[in-house]
């Protein structure tokens, strides 16, 4: 689960901005409260985030993007690590980007951060939290000089009792532009695995214009999933029956060689994870007109491919359509069932919840999600303002992003604000009592009408 996330000198983020999933005051909702096992911190199930168009929104979802993508798939020999920073300022290069997570894995609270320029990774810490002791407890702390040079201090005790000197090894071979974090996951050090884990299978990052492969997998693995999918899409009166997966010949498909290299090799069942496990046991791809492919290994190092169809049962006769000649509405619910079906703790980061979607379905989506979290968590980013409503959501739970007069986002909650529990917030919203609304011009746009 996501406490907390900060950045600094990103895109359109200049000084520190920190998200929060920690309830502040408010009483309302307090069965909207999350109480994870072994930890001593209450969380919030949702995040919403207002504001105007380029006010700086999809930016902390990037910013999340961008640190989890490094995490994750690190860096290659002499790579520049393409950070962004913000460039309404003098020298935008003086300043280093920073980011930091702090999160629960494995039932410990931990925080993971590090400092970074376009060249090098100049600190990089692991801490894991104690709030009942208000402390915090060091794994490792990295620090890279300007030439290069890794100083690292580690706790042998919160890393499985691996040797002091193997550590310094690890960190003296890790690269600049690489996060010693990667090295020690590549290097086998399974005391780190649950933050691994947490980066790559809980944190799901969802952007208007991605699809999310969890469908595909979810309706080949799971039957129980197809039918709860299928009765998700009947309920919504899209006229859907049943969802499937079609064989595909994958000759058919004209995709280049090299890409087919690359699947096989991807798939192949020579490579093992750092747990002795497959690399990926399944690679989606989509292709044009939005028709998208699943592949998965079988008998003799084999690839079977299947595509997602719908099927509507008219007269007994089944009729099956492509998932590319459904609406852009329904393959955005299509998209969204995952976050309201997931059975483990799951963080879904989403830009653009609404986008193709009607205002009473993205309401009921977000019901329907509260209902039945669980320990999940949905932080997405909309214009939706129906959804600012407190007998649906928290105070707590409602942020803006508004850009100061330099060009800066500012991130704030609903809760920095004394308001009545009973307050229209939404047209307080629209009515700019809250900030983070668009400001027109209203004497140019005169003047352009007259033009």
């Amino acid at each position: 689960m996501l406490i907390r996330f900060g950045v600094q000198n990103f895109r359109s983020f200049e000084g520190d901005a920190l998200f929060s999933m920690i309830p502040g005051r408010a009483q309302q909702h307090a069965d909207h409260i999350l109480r994870p096992a072994q930890v001593d911190f209450e969380l919030l199930p949702m995040a919403l985030l207002y504001g105007a168009n380029a006010s700086g929104k999809s930016n902390l979802v990037r910013a999340m993007a961008f640190a989890r993508n490094l995490i994750v798939n690190g860096t290659r020999p002499k790579q520049t690590l393409d950070v962004q920073p913000f460039r309404l300022c003098k020298n935008p290069d003086a300043v280093p980007s920073r980011f930091e997570f702090e999160f629960i894995a494995a039932g410990q609270a931990y925080a993971y951060g590090f400092v970074l320029d376009q060249h090098r990774i100049q600190e990089e810490w692991l801490y894991l939290i104690q709030r009942e002791k208000e402390v915090e407890e060091v794994i490792f702390e990295r620090k890279t000089d300007k030439e290069g040079v890794i100083k690292a201090t580690f706790s042998e005790k919160r890393l499985g009792d691996v040797e002091e000197q193997f550590l310094q090894f690890v960190a003296r071979g890790t690269r600049p532009n690489q996060l010693l974090f990667s090295e020690l996951i590549e290097n086998n050090v399974v005391a780190l695995d649950g933050v691994d884990r947490w980066f790559r299978h809980v944190l799901t990052i969802v952007f208007p214009d991605s699809r999310f492969a969890g469908v595909e997998i979810g309706v080949h693995a799971d039957h129980e999933f197809a039918q709860a999918l299928a009765q998700f899409l009947h309920g919504l009166h899209t006229g859907i029956d049943e969802v499937r997966l079609k064989d595909v010949d994958i000759d058919s498909l004209g995709f280049p060689s090299n890409l087919l290299a690359e699947l096989k090799l991807e798939l192949g069942q020579e490579l093992k994870g750092n747990n002795g496990e497959s690399a990926s046991a399944y690679v989606v791809l989509e292709a044009p007109q939005k028709q998208r492919y699943m592949f998965r290994r079988v008998a003799d190092n084999g690839i079977a491919g299947y595509s997602l169809a719908t099927v509507r049962h008219v007269s007994d006769q089944e009729i099956v359509f492509e998932l590319s000649e459904e609406s852009d509405g329904t393959q955005r619910l299509l998209d969204l069932f995952p976050v309201l079906h997931a059975s483990e703790n799951k963080v879904f980061v989403i830009d653009e919840l609404e986008r193709s979607l009607h205002p009473n379905l993205v309401r009921q989506f977000i019901q329907v999600f509260l209902n039945s979290a669980g320990d999940n968590q949905l932080i997405v980013t909309t214009h939706e303002s129906t959804l600012l409503d407190l007998s649906l959501l928290r105070r707590d739970e409602i942020w803006f992003v508004e850009k100061s007069p330099k060009g800066a986002s500012i991130l704030y909650s609903l809760e920095e604000f004394k308001i009545r529990h009973d307050l229209d917030i939404r047209k307080g919203y629209l009515q700019g009592r809250f900030g983070a609304i668009p400001v027109f011009n209203s004497a140019l746009l005169s003047e352009l009408r007259e033009e």
